[in-house]
């Protein structure tokens, strides 16, 4: 076992997931005339989100109606641990994946008539039929069939007898922008191809809200959400939200403890390349956790960690494996005592937030940096 560990608040997961599907399905509804129970999907790809692909899952099962992943490795490991709900697969794929796409049970994002025929080809010849999504580019230029073409795309689908066509999708760009029009502009024109799909088939799931979209945009809810980075507790962005919402917190700690403890003199260099040196005899401890587990050697010397309730920063460089903290003459440090990098400690805190700001990035990069050289522990 790793002496740093990842730890997941089950509960406060929970919570989240009952809190987004409540707000989003709140009464009466704030954007549409929809008489159905919106759906939520959890995106667990990445390892949901650094917090664990199938516990999270498992846990997540009962409180949501479908899980998505970003490839079809995911989604068998999520088949392979008994998860029975559906699993949309947002990635793209390739030829020899089709075949276990299907037996797999895993629902299938198609973006062209390319990939639309290949997947008939293998259902065709091995006698099998799948669930397929249809992907649309409304402007985030990265994945997705064009609004101009989706006409095509959906009749041929709709005219297989091998592919059931479950739902229409889409992704937006700025949504973390509340007021943004951008994101206005890609609702509208999802919503000018939802109304073509409901004619065509009104059960087909249509589904555009992202994390922001559940925040700012009641007007992107549509069929199903699919809140990423807010179901783990973070908002995406630093805007204001309902206080309903707010009921959305962090459920992800980092711990570790200290593995060594020396006292030094003054003008004693600290690690890697004497990036710090001390500037009187003082007590360093030694944590073990480096960038080879997903802290990032960006914390050299500005990390921040807690230690008997006191705040103390990182000193010199972070190694793979290890780095040092100063914790001055009168610090207060045992071998084996509790370090918090992300979370609670008596009166402080330190922030996801805080640690993506002082490495100049996001919070689902760092989330997602954290390997499985750290173990999950779910309480």
């Amino acid at each position: 076992m790793h002496n740093a560990s990842i730890i997941i608040d089950k509960s406060q997961f929970i919570r989240n997931l009952q809190a987004i599907s409540s707000w989003v399905n709140r009464n009466p509804p704030v954007a549409s005339n929809r008489l159905n129970k919106v759906k939520f999907c959890l995106p667990v790809k990445a390892n949901a989100y650094g917090h664990g692909l199938v516990k999270i899952a498992q846990i997540a099962e009962e409180y949501v109606d479908y899980l998505a992943v970003a490839c079809l490795d995911e989604g068998i490991t999520l088949r392979q641990n008994g998860i029975k709900k559906p699993i949309l697969v947002f990635g793209a794929f390739s030829q020899e994946q089709i075949y276990d796409l299907i037996i797999h049970n895993l629902e299938i994002t198609i973006s062209s008539l390319l990939k639309a025929r290949m997947v008939m080809d293998v259902c065709q010849k091995l006698k099998l039929s799948c669930k397929v999504h249809i992907k649309i580019d409304t402007g985030m230029n990265r994945v997705g069939v064009r609004s101009e073409n989706v006409h095509v795309l959906i009749d041929f689908i709709l005219n297989s007898d091998c592919m059931k066509l479950v739902g229409v999708y889409s992704h937006l760009a700025s949504s973390d922008i509340p007021g943004n029009e951008f994101t206005y502009k890609q609702i509208k024109e999802f919503n000018e191809i939802v109304a073509f799909v409901k004619e065509t088939n009104p059960e087909v799931i249509c589904h555009l809200a992202n994390s922001g979209g559940v925040c700012y945009y009641p007007e992107s809810y549509l069929d199903m959400v699919r809140p990423g980075i807010f179901s783990y507790g973070y908002l995406p962005g630093n805007n204001a939200v309902d206080d309903v919402l707010k009921t959305v917190q962090p459920c992800f700690s980092l711990k570790s403890q200290i593995i060594y403890f020396k006292v030094v003199a003054k003008g004693s260099a600290i690690s890697y390349n004497q990036q710090y040196v001390t500037n009187r005899q003082t007590r360093i401890v030694t944590v073990p956790l480096g960038y080879g587990d997903g802290y990032r050697r960006a914390l050299s010397n500005c990390g921040e960690v807690l230690i008997h309730g006191h705040k103390y920063t990182v000193s010199g460089t972070i190694c793979m494996d290890i780095f040092m903290v100063d914790i001055g003459p009168d610090g207060e440090a045992y071998i084996g005592d509790e370090v918090v990098l992300i979370g609670r400690q008596g009166a402080y805190e330190i922030t996801l937030t805080s640690v993506a700001n002082k490495c100049q990035t996001i919070t689902y990069e760092i989330l997602c940096g954290f390997n499985e050289r750290l173990p999950r522990i779910y309480v």
